[in-house]
């Protein structure tokens, strides 16, 4: 990248990452008190006084919201439907006020997205200034926006997707077990790194992501057995009925207008039609594709998950990541203009513009990514067979 194209890029990358801090900085009270923290807060509540089952009932969840946020104007229909043990890391947070709970989650949030990039730029090194020029790109992103005005959970998530890779990598079991424990915190989200395991044929490192993921999925029954568990399975079914599914930055989002009374069935069939679709590739693909394969199997499987929020796309730092990485060997154009179009669309969506434009121009960009990698791999193909002719 040119000298001057490059300054530009870093001025816009510092302005959206300031307005981005503007927008945290004056998050008003009753916004944070409606944040989905808020949920989260309140079942960590519920578990560190010994009632974790409570978390899975509404009354009793909304009991506890009162409590710490009586005039919140968090909508309480919204049920805890996360596994057990994705808000333990909260737990010694409830010893503080919600409001401070909520900062220092926060700053925890930037600190395990600290964590996540270094080691991604370890696995996939970018060169000189990388990780800085990473960080600062994140930090200009409407999901990171989106995870810190809410206080998600999604740098769990971020972290264990990048161990994942890192064990697809070097076949590290440990990495794989750590990895497949955090992603199942929203285990829509696993299947794709399992597959990116399954191509790397370490079948170790797969095995212990299934057992991990397992692990934290099956949390709910140290509070209670099978009932519990069942309660979180229903609570996870019944969110795509109160969280509007055409908002979803995913195909369905697009779908839903077109099939409103099955929307849902049409998410599942969709998603698993895609995860079908990568498997039959990792199972095909060779060995020196895995980052290729990673890549766009992240970013499909993104597109096809059943519900997607902006803050779920701050994963979508890690196909971007190597994508940049591809550049840089020279197997594929630089991608940073579809990146920042994917950026843009997604801050049109936050605006509110009556549909949503984020997934359409996610799906162009991996189209166009696809076929630059297949144009420049078939070229290199055609040279190696005229050198060896």
């Amino acid at each position: 990248m040119r000298g001057r194209a490059r300054r530009w890029l870093i001025a816009l990358g510092l302005a959206l990452a300031l307005a981005g801090c503007a927008a945290v900085i004056t998050q008003s009270s009753e916004s944070r008190q409606a944040a989905d923290f808020t949920f989260y807060y309140s079942a960590a509540l519920l578990v560190r006084d010994g009632d974790a089952a409570a978390a899975y009932d509404q009354s009793a969840l909304q009991a506890a919201i009162k409590q710490v946020a009586p005039e919140s104007a968090v909508d309480r229909r919204l049920p805890f439907n996360l596994p057990l043990a994705a808000v333990l890391p909260l737990v010694p947070l409830t010893l503080l006020p919600l409001e401070l709970a909520f900062r220092a989650w926060q700053l925890i949030s930037l600190g395990l997205l600290v964590l996540a990039l270094l080691l991604l730029a370890r696995s996939y090194p970018l060169g000189r200034g990388s990780f800085g020029l990473g960080l600062l790109a994140i930090l200009a992103s409407v999901p990171l926006w989106s995870v810190i005005t809410e206080a998600q959970l999604t740098p769990l998530l971020l972290l264990g997707g990048v161990l994942v890779l890192s064990a697809a990598g070097r076949d590290l079991p440990w990495a794989a077990f750590a990895g497949g424990l955090l992603l199942a915190v929203k285990p829509h989200f696993l299947p794709a790194y399992l597959l990116i395991l399954l191509a790397a044929r370490h079948r170790r490192s797969l095995l212990a992501a299934i057992a991990g993921g397992a692990l934290m999925l099956m949390s709910p029954l140290a509070a209670g057995g099978v009932p519990v568990l069942a309660a979180m399975i229903r609570n996870a079914l019944s969110t795509n009925g109160l969280v509007p599914i055409r908002l979803s930055e995913a195909w369905i989002g697009l779908v839903a207008a077109f099939v409103p009374g099955a929307a849902t069935q049409v998410s599942l069939v969709l998603y698993l039609l895609a995860l079908l679709l990568l498997a039959v590739v990792a199972i095909r693909r060779a060995d020196t594709m895995l980052a290729p394969f990673a890549a766009i199997a992240l970013w499909v499987g993104m597109l096809a998950s059943p519900h997607v929020l902006p803050h779920d796309l701050l994963l979508l730092a890690i196909p971007g990541w190597l994508a940049i990485w591809l550049y840089r060997e020279g197997r594929l154009p630089s991608p940073l203009i579809g990146l920042l179009l994917v950026d843009l669309a997604l801050l049109l969506d936050s605006r509110g513009i009556g549909f949503v434009l984020g997934p359409i121009v996610m799906t162009a960009a991996a189209a166009w990514a696809f076929w630059r990698f297949r144009q420049r791999a078939d070229r290199l193909a055609s040279q190696h067979k005229a050198v060896a002719a």
